[in-house]
C-alpha cells in the first residue's frame, strides 16, 4: 500500500491535517493533491471537528510543486500533469475555504509556490522565525495558481502581490507578518505548542458563532455595504438561536467564563 503524503487525526475537536512528504519537502504532486482532498473531506464531515489544524512533517512546510517531477515529464504531457494538479488541489483549496469553522495553519521552513494556497485559506496563520515565503512561479516560466491573483491583492495590496508574483523575491517570516501575510512569527521550538494552543482555543469557542464570521470575513471583499449588512444581521439572529449564546450572555452576567459546546 502506497505510503500516504498527507494524514488526518482528530481530537477534543481540533482536526489536524498535516502535511507528511518530508523527503521531498512535501512538495506537490499528483499524489499529494488527492491524499490532502481526501484529509480535508474526512474533516469537513467529521461534526465533531470544531477548528482545523494545517501543519507539516520534516524541514519545510512546503515547497510548492514537485518541480523534479515536472523536470522528468515530457514537454508535451506537462499541460495535463500541471492540470491534473491543480483541478484538485484547486478544489481542496475551495473545501477548506468553505468550511464552517476556523482554520489555523503553522508553517516552518520553505513555504513557496502553490503551497501558499495553505496560507491563503487560513484564518490564523503562526509562522515560525525560520520560515521564508516565497511564489516562485515567474522563475520557471509559469503563471500563479492555488488562489495567489486572488487572495494575495486582497491580503497584500495589489502592488505587493505583483512584487511577489513576478519576482523571485523571498520574504522572512518578519516580513510575511508585516505584509499581512501571516498573523505572527513565534520561535521556531515553540510553532506546534503555540499552533495547537491556538486551536485548542478555538475549538472551545462558540463553533456557529465563529464559522458565521468566517463566511462574513470570506465574502466581504466583493460584497456591497448593504448586502453585507443584510448578511451580518442574518447571521447574528442565527446565533443568537444557538445554545451557546444564551450560556455566553447568561454566563456575562454571572461574571462567569462560558463553557462553549459548539451548539
Amino acid at each position: 500500500m502506497t505510503e500516504r503524503s498527507v494524514l488526518f487525526s482528530a481530537a477534543d475537536g481540533v482536526g489536524v491535517i498535516r502535511l507528511s512528504r518530508p523527503q521531498a519537502r512535501n512538495a506537490i504532486d499528483p499524489g499529494f493533491t488527492e491524499d490532502l482532498h481526501e484529509a480535508v473531506g474526512r474533516c469537513a464531515a467529521d461534526k465533531a471537528v470544531r477548528t482545523v489544524l494545517i501543519r507539516a512533517d520534516g524541514p519545510s512546510f512546503t515547497v510548492g510543486g514537485d518541480v523534479a517531477a515536472m523536470a522528468q515529464t515530457p514537454a508535451a504531457e506537462l499541460p495535463a500533469l500541471v492540470s491534473r494538479i491543480t483541478a484538485t488541489y484547486h478544489a481542496t483549496l475551495q473545501l477548506l475555504d468553505r468550511l464552517p469553522v476556523p482554520v489555523v495553519t503553522a508553517v516552518h521552513g520553505a513555504v513557496a509556490g502553490g503551497g501558499l494556497g495553505l496560507v491563503y485559506v487560513a484564518d490564523i496563520v503562526l509562522a515560525a522565525e525560520s520560515a521564508r515565503f516565497t511564489a516562485g512561479f515567474a522563475g520557471l516560466g509559469l503563471s500563479v495558481d492555488s488562489g495567489g491573483t486572488w487572495f494575495l491583492p486582497r491580503l497584500v495590496g495589489t502592488r505587493r502581490a505583483a512584487e511577489l508574483c513576478f519576482s523571485q523575491r523571498v520574504l522572512t517570516a518578519s516580513q510575511a507578518a508585516e505584509w499581512g501575510l501571516i498573523t505572527r512569527v513565534v520561535r521556531d521550538e515553540d510553532l506546534t505548542a503555540e499552533a495547537g494552543a491556538a486551536a485548542r482555543l478555538l475549538a472551545a469557542g462558540p463553533t456557529r458563532a465563529l464559522g458565521e464570521i468566517r463566511a462574513l470575513l470570506r465574502r466581504s471583499p466583493d460584497a456591497e455595504l448593504g448586502d453585507q449588512l443584510r448578511a451580518e444581521s442574518d447571521a447574528l439572529a442565527r446565533t443568537a438561536a444557538t445554545r451557546d449564546a444564551a450560556h455566553g450572555i447568561a454566563s456575562f452576567m454571572a461574571k462567569t467564563s462560558p463553557g462553549f459546546e459548539g451548539r
